[in-house]
Order: C-alpha cells, then structure tokens, then sequence
C-alpha cells in the first residue's frame, strides 16, 4: 500500500495484477479508483489488511461504505481533436507545467529547440522522438520506468500516448509491461483500452469541441505531483503523430 493526502493505493498479494486506488472526491472516478468521501488518512499505512467486497471498504479496523450511484464506463469517446487545437494545448502545457515534468520536452520534440533538459528528461526526448518516429518498440524500451514518481514519468508518457491512439480509433495497442511496477502496469493496461479519469474525459471533449478547454487541462495536471503534466505530454505527443 502507498498512501498520499488525496490517495492510496491498494494491491491485493493474491492477485497479482489488482490495484485500486482509494482517492477523494477531488480526484474524481477512474478506471481503478474507489472514491471515498474522507479521504486516505492514518489506517493507510503499508502491510496493512485490506478487504474490497458487497459495497465496503475495509482498511484494519476502519470500514467505508461505498457509493452505490450507476456504473459508470471509464472508457474514453473516440472524438479527435483539430491540429490547430493540439497545437496550441502543446503550447499551453509547455508554459505552465512544471519543469519537472515532461512537458519541456514537447518544444524539443514538435521544433526541434526547446528550454534545457535534465539528463532523464534528454532520455525521455530520445524515447519520445522515436515514437514519433514511427519506431515505438524502442521508445516502450526507453520510456518504460524512466524517471521519477510512483508511476515513474515515462509511463505516465506512454499512458498518454496509448489514450491518444484510442480516440483515433487506432486497434487496441498491447503495452509492454516489462521494466516497471505493478501500479503503473496497471495504468498502461487501462489506458491500453481508452480508460481513463473523469479530467480525462472531459478535456477530450472539450480539446474535440475546439474549447474552452483550458479548464479541463488544468483539472487533468492535478493528478499526482508530475503525472498529470507527464500523461498530456504523451497523449498531445501521440495526436501529433497521428496528424502530421
């Protein structure tokens, strides 16, 4: 289990592939989350036992019970933005995320030219550049667990890139999951098959609709500390592969 103010994440040792991530109403529904109204708090700790079963929650001695609204379909719409729109959400994400993220690369990878890079951020443009490139079994290689965070940057990119492919109504792309851990093989998975959180859903629409969708862009970065800035880096990288 790892725990963070707005989320925690829940593996199951007898399932080798199951993660839930218990996240508060400000995160919103994802593709693996359990949204509780008191967020993750100090029954959170690692080794902890955790029980996920008939509508509870249970962490120790603590029990939530969760809500029962209608089921809801993480799976994104198939709806792509203009190239002008990418273009200028390229832009935008470029002047406001951090620059620890991934997002810096993008002026790198689109003109060619761009702020300085750290030295995992010159290897990520490298993966990058590949899979722009039309070479992506050697950007999965470099991307793949590199860089920073529980879900390291790299894979957050490539989450991204696999969401841009499935609005294009590309075949269901197969990730490789070698070389990283199990919660970020659990995100390549999901969004392998166009799953991805309600932010995500909404700034699909919005990028599609021509905007505004600067909202929905700033509500996508705040998942994580980089992971929201890393995700749009690949999913604007891959919709400009896929438009050029």
């Amino acid at each position: 289990m790892s725990s963070f103010r707005r989320s925690a994440y829940v593996v199951f040792p007898e399932h080798q592939d199951a993660v839930v991530a218990v996240v508060t109403p400000e995160l919103g529904r994802g593709p693996l989350s359990v949204v509780v109204e008191a967020g993750p708090g100090k029954e959170f700790v690692p080794g902890t036992p955790v029980r996920l079963a008939c509508g509870r929650l249970q962490v120790g001695g603590c029990t939530w019970e969760l809500p029962q609204d209608a089921a809801w379909d993480p799976t994104l719409p198939r709806r792509l933005p203009e190239p002008a729109t990418v273009r200028r959400c390229c832009d935008w994400l470029a002047s406001v995320a951090s620059p620890e993220s991934l997002a810096p690369i993008l002026p790198h990878l689109l003109l060619g030219r761009g702020p300085r890079l750290q030295a995992w951020q010159r290897r990520a443009l490298e993966g990058a550049a590949a899979m722009v490139g039309g070479r992506e079994a050697l950007g999965w290689r470099i991307l793949c667990g590199l860089g920073p965070g529980l879900t390291p940057s790299g894979d957050d990119f490539l989450c991204g890139w696999m969401l841009a492919r499935y609005v294009a109504g590309l075949p269901r792309g197969t990730p490789r999951l070698e070389g990283t851990g199990r919660i970020s093989r659990a995100y390549l998975r999901a969004a392998a098959a166009g799953q991805a959180s309600e932010a995500w859903h909404h700034l699909v629409a919005s990028l599609a609709a021509g905007g505004p969708w600067e909202p929905a862009a700033e509500a996508a970065l705040r998942a994580g500390e980089t992971s929201g800035a890393d995700t749009l880096t690949g999913f604007l990288a891959g919709l400009h592969r896929l438009r050029t």
